[in-house]
Order: C-alpha cells, then structure tokens, then sequence
C-alpha cells in the first residue's frame, strides 16, 4: 500500500495539534528527501516516512522512546 504525500499532510493535521510538532515533521521529510537523494533511494517514500514518523506521538506518548 503506497499513501500520497497530500494524504500524509492530511494525516498528520488529523493527528497533532501542536504547531511546532508540524513544524518539526516537515523539517525531517525534508532531510529524509536529502537522504533518498543521497543513497538513491524512492524520494517521496522516504519523504513520507519522516513526515510522518511521529504523527502518533500526541496520543501515545509511552509508546515512544525518550
């Protein structure tokens, strides 16, 4: 299953409400795009994952490391 990256930015409005949480999820896709770049690798997949790699994190804090 592939999600778009409109679909990702959907989400992840739908999940965190805190601003600078955005802001900080926004700022790793960018750098995961700067690695895909780097190693070759599927550009908008590796986008998506750090845009979304902590959209959980407001409701389920335990679950995430320190």
């Amino acid at each position: 299953m592939s999600i778009s990256r409109e679909k990702a930015w959907k989400l992840l409005n739908e999940y965190v409400d805190s601003k600078s949480l955005q802001k900080h999820s926004l700022a790793v896709e960018v750098v995961m795009l700067a690695y895909a770049r780097k190693y070759g690798e599927d550009e908008e997949k590796w986008g998506i994952c750090g845009l979304l790699h902590d959209f959980d994190f407001e409701k389920f804090p335990d679950k995430h490391p320190n």
